[in-house]
């Protein structure tokens, strides 16, 4: 079957570039960028296999998604009717990485590896995260799992350790191409455009976007600069971790950033997200 992504721009591919390269050519000029070769040291890349994350943290108990076809509800609709199921960390990796049923696909979300205790240790920020690493997250998935359409609030560098995946990338400066949700909505960061089968009468915007492409293959990570687009769909069993670093002044008062904003107040959490951008800082240049 021929995706019909596959005549998007390629995302640029870069060899182990010099933290000063990769600083100067991509993150200056926010430009999405694969860069292999350059985490062969990082204990993840050779330790975390599924046995020894299973030997590790078995029996520690955790909710994990399932799904028939990749495809998860909401995370609002997932609490209000309750389908995460709790289970323990064996099982899920043995329901992604060894499934009894090809049929039922299951993924563990973004989980902080802060209160993982020996994995947080062996996972200390990479050297192209270039300023305060915010979240560090794990993740692991089936083959075909697919996250939505959606932009970050912070620069991001996600690692590929296991697994291949496809990620679907449009520039940050399109926001009215891709229809963000409503701003009070916890899901504000996300398009409403289906954008495999988009509805051009609906959405008839998304037509001037401009999509990039590229396959993330294990070894690999991928710089996705604040409020770019992207979907992740996975085409092998998967495991990844992922850094957020600290947005700019200049980044957060940007319109996708603002954007998101009225549902952070709702939810009152917006207070942490001003002293993160605005305190921080100027208490750490005045430390200096």
């Amino acid at each position: 079957m021929r995706c019909m992504f596959e005549d998007a721009e390629p995302v640029d591919v870069a060899l182990a570039p010099s933290v000063e390269e990769f600083a100067e050519r991509y993150v200056r000029p926010e430009r999405p960028v694969i860069v292999r070769g350059a985490i062969k040291d990082w204990p993840p890349s050779y330790k975390w296999t599924p046995e020894y994350l299973k030997a590790m943290y078995g029996t520690r108990s955790l909710n994990i998604s399932v799904s028939t076809n990749g495809v998860y509800l909401d995370y609002a609709e997932r609490l209000k009717i309750g389908v995460e199921p709790k289970v323990a960390f064996a099982k899920a990796v043995d329901s992604i990485f060894a499934p009894a049923n090809a049929d039922e696909k299951c993924r563990v979300h973004q989980q902080p590896l802060h209160t993982w205790g020996a994995l947080d240790e062996e996972s200390p920020p990479i050297q192209y995260v270039l300023r305060k690493a915010l979240n560090k997250n794990i993740w692991m998935g089936s083959t075909g799992n697919v996250t939505k359409t959606h932009y970050d609030m912070e620069d991001n560098i996600n690692i590929q350790l296991r697994g291949r995946k496809e990620i679907i990338l449009f520039p940050s400066t399109q926001l009215d191409e891709l229809y963000p949700r409503s701003a009070w909505d916890y899901m504000s960061n996300f398009s409403r455009v289906e954008i495999e089968k988009p509805d051009l009468s609906r959405y008839p915007r998304f037509s001037r976007a401009t999509p990039f492409r590229a396959i993330l293959e294990p070894g690999d990570f991928i710089y996705i600069p604040i409020y770019w687009w992207h979907q992740f769909r996975s085409l092998e069993a998967s495991l990844n971790v992922n850094f957020w670093w600290q947005a700019r002044v200049d980044q957060a008062l940007r319109r996708q950033g603002l954007h998101y904003w009225p549902r952070m107040a709702r939810d009152r959490y917006l207070h942490r997200a001003i002293w993160r951008t605005f305190v921080d800082p100027i208490g750490s240049f005045f430390a200096r």
